[in-house]
């Protein structure tokens, strides 16, 4: 089976690659963007200038000739063209069965587009809250390279090491953080923060090591957990975020779920008991190595192609 997976966002697609491929599957990579944070790719379309039409035209060419080798096309996160347009080609006229895997922000509180729901042979969500927004999608767990994740049990002497490392400072609430520490600063605690922004990929896992606590998700108005949070829970890192209970009711989530205005609150209890790093940290860990793995999530997904190519 010949797999061509479309973008890579939070590196979901290329875990999945490479765990298809030990699993015995032609499975690749191409992106059409990239922030230069990983060379984790096959093909890479994203130094093409596409402000003009012969550009967009070079990388319509370039996925044209991967598609028409592929048996299935695993479609990631942002269009390729606005609304999925380029659907039409790759679904309706080059008869390829198209799996679409939204991410987050491509589809969160928007409209669901047509071709999109018409035109693809199923629907996978990166974080549950997204089925509300795509019509009968299933939510994969995101898959997490464990390779280079080393789990370490948490240093419960010195100062309380907290780490918050944020994508988007809105989305993830990054003031509410910056609020909390200040307090605790102030209530003498010893605590060293670090905030981490525009850093490669490998730096980021470096620090997450460093530290003791990592603060991620402190929104309500997402209410879930990350790409960052599953790989500091893999590392032995107790996490923390603003999580809807609803959405992971049959699962017990080893992350400290609270509202923005009791992290200071928290960030004293866990000053003062240090063992909660040590127990929330190996129950993260374990719980990554369930739910997480990435050859896990591409049994699963193996069968879905197997089930839509018949």
């Amino acid at each position: 089976m010949r797999v061509l997976h479309l973008n890579n966002p939070a590196q979901v697609a290329s875990n999945l690659v490479l765990a298809q491929r030990s699993l015995g599957l032609e499975s690749s990579l191409v992106v059409t963007s990239t922030k230069g944070w990983h060379s984790n790719f096959d093909h890479n379309l994203s130094d093409i200038d596409t402000r003009q039409v012969q550009g967009k035209l070079a990388v319509g060419k370039k996925l044209y000739d991967l598609v028409k080798e592929c048996d299935i096309l695993h479609y990631h996160g942002q269009a390729v063209s606005e609304g999925y347009r380029d659907l039409v080609m790759w679904s309706g006229i080059m008869s390829k069965p198209v799996i679409l895997h939204h991410h987050g922000s491509e589809i969160r509180n928007k409209k669901y587009p047509k071709f999109a729901g018409t035109l693809v042979k199923h629907r996978y969500v990166s974080t549950p809250d997204l089925l509300e927004f795509v019509p009968d999608a299933e939510w994969l767990p995101n898959p997490v390279n464990l390779d280079n994740l080393k789990y370490s049990e948490t240093d419960t002497t010195g100062p309380l090491k907290i780490l918050h490392a944020p994508t988007n400072r809105d989305v993830k609430n990054t003031e509410a953080v910056l609020d909390a520490i200040s307090q605790v600063e102030m209530d003498g605690l010893d605590v060293q923060f670090t905030l981490v922004e525009n850093v490669q990929h490998s730096e980021l896992v470096e620090q997450v090591s460093k530290n003791d606590l990592v603060i991620d998700w402190l929104n309500p108005e997402f209410g879930i957990y990350g790409v960052f949070s599953i790989e500091s829970m893999a590392q032995g890192r107790t996490v923390i975020c603003t999580l809807t209970d609803s959405l992971y009711g049959k699962y017990d989530l080893p992350i400290i779920s609270i509202q923005p205005g009791d992290l200071a609150s928290k960030i004293t209890e866990i000053y003062n008991d240090r063992q909660i790093l040590v127990d929330m940290g190996k129950s993260g860990h374990d719980f990554v190595q369930k739910y997480h793995n990435p050859v896990e999530s591409a049994k699963t997904v193996i069968e879905r192609y197997k089930a839509v190519l018949g």
